[in-house]
């Protein structure tokens, strides 16, 4: 059965009203818990720390696609772009590794900060087997660049943690962890009760929940570890040959 971003609302504001906890929804009570839920998800969202669950999504690139942008699904872009491939399983949050693959051969590639590539690399023409990704952050998306630019064919792929899009009331939340929306209820609470001037709705009780919830979010999160090779080594022989290098 299907549990709607409206079904949230009303959970939501039973924690509040917990005297009462058949009392319907009033005025703007579900655009305000909506409201709320949006910019707790984007918050959580900014650093990838709060996101449990990461996936690996991967994507075909070719001459010429020297890009990848990370985007919601259905988000246009305007005006389009060749050298862009893009991937709609949400803004990418946190970066956890990417790599290529080219006949069974598998090519990491190494993560550089745009500071330290903008100040090393300016030649973006150059093409070739990919050894380096730099990430650009907007609002709406993330842009990721291979440099050099790959000179065939290779599948990308990356695996990282992708913020969830923005949620409407008809929504269904079945796609989000139990545990997930678990914390998001008490987090959701808290905030719209200060909101709606009930600040004495929060009790130490529903704060001790709140933190509990905050910790099994926390534990569940993937631990990121960082296995860092010599970045300046080449491929042996038959590999660059493989790659057209």
């Amino acid at each position: 059965m299907a549990y709607t971003v409206r079904d949230f609302c009303f959970q939501v504001y039973r924690l509040i009203n917990a005297s009462n906890p058949t009392t319907p929804l009033h005025g703007d009570d579900e655009k305000l818990c909506i409201l709320v839920l949006n910019q707790l998800l984007q918050y959580y969202a900014s650093t990838g720390l709060m996101i449990s669950i990461a996936k690996t999504v991967t994507a075909p690139i070719n001459l010429g696609n020297k890009s990848i942008i990370f985007t919601d699904p259905g988000y246009v872009i305007t005006p389009p772009d060749p050298t862009l491939v893009q991937i709609e399983e949400g803004r990418l949050a946190n970066l956890d590794n990417a790599w290529l693959e080219l006949t069974g051969v598998t090519y990491p590639l190494i993560y550089k900060s745009r500071d330290e590539f903008l100040a090393a690399w300016r030649y973006e023409p150059l093409q070739g087997l990919p050894r380096f990704i730099i990430t650009y952050p907007q609002n709406d998306y993330v842009i990721a660049q291979l440099y050099p630019a790959p000179s065939q064919f290779f599948t990308f792929f990356a695996r990282g943690k992708f913020q969830l899009p923005e949620l409407t009331s008809n929504d269904d939340m079945n796609t989000v962890p139990q545990y997930y929306i678990r914390f998001f209820l008490f987090a959701c609470a808290k905030d719209v009760c200060m909101y709606k001037g009930r600040a004495d709705a929060w009790t130490p009780k529903l704060e001790e929940m709140y933190v509990q919830a905050r910790n099994t979010i926390e534990a569940a999160s993937e631990i990121n570890l960082s296995i860092t090779g010599d970045q300046q080594s080449l491929l042996n022989g038959a590999w660059r040959v493989r790659a057209g290098v």
